[in-house]
């Protein structure tokens, strides 16, 4: 008898657990993607969106910190209220150019700017700037 008790409280445990992960897994689903910045995926996107002569100069080191110091920019110091947004390219470049230069990383703003571009075109593609397209 104790031990139909047992057999039974366990078959109840474990549709009970079933009946909830399952609940949490099509809650789950229907949660949009979350947008995940990957540094070495960044890094190839960029290199392959901009022109030959641009990735020709600059090394790959290079192209990962200053990936690195535009996302701080886009995170920390954008404003938030500003309607320009991360359109405002001419003062955006200067900002990274600026803020690359004070990180001794030697390079020429048409360069940051082709950088910056695919850059921002990588954080469409991934989602950070925006809900993403979903194809149907």
């Amino acid at each position: 008898m104790l031990g139909l008790a047992v057999a039974g409280s366990l078959i109840v445990g474990f549709v009970v657990a079933a009946a909830v992960i399952g609940r949490e897994t099509r809650r789950l689903s229907r949660l949009p993607r979350q947008p995940v910045w990957r540094l070495e995926e960044a890094a190839a996107f960029v290199e392959g969106e901009i022109s030959f002569e641009i990735a020709a100069k600059t090394d790959p080191e290079t192209l990962r910190e200053l990936l690195k110091i535009h996302l701080n920019e886009l995170q920390f110091n954008s404003d938030p209220d500003s309607e320009q947004g991360v359109a405002d390219s001419a003062s955006a470049v200067q900002n990274l150019y600026r803020e690359a230069r004070s990180n001794n990383i030697e390079i020429t703003r048409p360069t940051v700017a082709a950088m910056m571009e695919a850059h921002l075109q990588y954080l469409k593609l991934i989602g950070a700037l925006g809900p993403t397209q979903r194809p149907s």
